[in-house]
């Protein structure tokens, strides 16, 4: 099982694991062209935080 407990590297929140936004059909959510992605992504769990802005430019947990 794959857990990931670090903190929000931009405001320094607790992050919980979500599958990833892309698909929610987990067979195909492993497919991203590469081989070192996991199937879930860290998602920081204060909604201020500017990692929850979305877009392209949204900085990462």
């Amino acid at each position: 099982m794959y857990q990931d407990h670090a903190a929000c590297r931009v405001c320094g929140s607790p992050t919980e694991l979500r599958p990833h936004r892309a698909t929610e059909d987990p067979a195909r959510a492993t497919v991203r062209g590469d081989n070192d992605s996991t199937v879930d992504e860290r998602v920081c769990t204060n909604g201020d935080c500017a990692t929850n802005g979305g877009g392209p430019d949204a900085p990462a947990p």
